[in-house]
Formats: C-alpha cells, sequence, structure tokens
C-alpha cells in the first residue's frame, strides 16, 4: 500500500518541512518508548519485591505479594484469579464498578498493558497470527534521506531570520505597482 517516496522531487522548503515532521514523529516516538519502559520497570520492580523465591522456605499460609502470614479465620487470604496466588487483603486491589479484584501485581499489569496499548497488539496477534511490524513510510523515507544526504540525526534548522536580510530584499527588487 505505501509506496516509495523521493524528497528530491520535493523543493527545498518542502523537503525540510517534511523532514522536520518527521524528526518530530521520531522524537515523539523514543519519548513514548522511554514512558513504556519506565512503566514496565516498575512493574517488574513490584514482581520482584513480592516474589516467592525457592531459597526462602515458603509457607503455604503467607501472602505471595507481601509474605506475611495469614490467619486461621481472619484474614485467611484468596486466590487472585490473574495468577492464582492467595494473597491478603492488604494485597488486593478492587476493580471499579465491580466486586472482582485482583492482586497489585495483576491490577498493576493491567494497567501496564491499558497505558502502553499492549492489549491492543496481543488481540491483534491472536486476530491476525500472520501480521508482523512493519517498517514505516516515514522511518523508510529519513533512512533513505539520512543515507544520502550523510547528515547525522539532528534536524535541519533554518538559517536565524534577521530584519537586514528582510529590508535589503525588499530594496533590491522593487515591484511594479498597478494603478
Amino acid at each position: 500500500m505505501a509506496h516509495e517516496v523521493d524528497l528530491e522531487s520535493f523543493k527545498e522548503l518542502e523537503r525540510d518541512i517534511i523532514l522536520r515532521v518527521l524528526y518530530r514523529d521520531q522524537t515523539v516516538q523514543s519519548t513514548e518508548e522511554e514512558r513504556v519502559r519506565k512503566l514496565k520497570s516498575h512493574l517488574q520492580h513490584l514482581r520482584w519485591k513480592g516474589a516467592k523465591s525457592s531459597s526462602q522456605e515458603y509457607k503455604e499460609k503467607c501472602c505471595a505479594r507481601c509474605q506475611r502470614a495469614l490467619g486461621l479465620l481472619l484474614n485467611r487470604g484468596a486466590v487472585c484469579q490473574g495468577c492464582s496466588h492467595r494473597v491478603c487483603s492488604e494485597c488486593r486491589v478492587f476493580l471499579r464498578r465491580t466486586r472482582a479484584w485482583k492482586c497489585t501485581v495483576c491490577f498493576e499489569d493491567r494497567n501496564v498493558k491499558i497505558k502502553t496499548g499492549e492489549w491492543f497488539f496481543e488481540e491483534r496477534a491472536r486476530k491476525f497470527p500472520t501480521a508482523g511490524r512493519r517498517e514505516t513510510a516515514g522511518a523508510k523515507l529519513l533512512q533513505s534521506y539520512q543515507r544520502l544526504s550523510k547528515i547525522s540525526v539532528v534536524p535541519p534548522t533554518p538559517p536565524p531570520f534577521s530584519e537586514s536580510q528582510c529590508s535589503s530584499s525588499s530594496r533590491s527588487s522593487p515591484s511594479p505597482r498597478m494603478t
């Protein structure tokens, strides 16, 4: 569906505008990747913090998240529907407008998928298993332009605007007036 675009077919001003937009898009994408990385590292921290380790002696009657002992009658804990671990009442998060709950790790995992849009890609992969990640036309265009012009990743900037340039150009080429 996408076809090759040659930047040489555009005027210099058009080319500069297109490249500025593409570089801005590249900056936004890198900022978004950093945001997603922070969300995922926070989730990983939660997983490690409450993880059951094989080196410690794990008792059946303790919370899988905070390792607090569970009682026989009070605060017995319940099994999370997401991960099947038994968690105490402190380590549960109730979902809005429902009586359902998840443990803190499963809840945060759900939030990360929602905030990053990962749920959409998982559903798409499940429905369309052959669809892979494709390179966008903008990324191809930036790569081809960088190969042609040997320019670094810094976007081109126009020269500074000065009033002396405007006044000298208006004097040198007077335009005829129509009356």
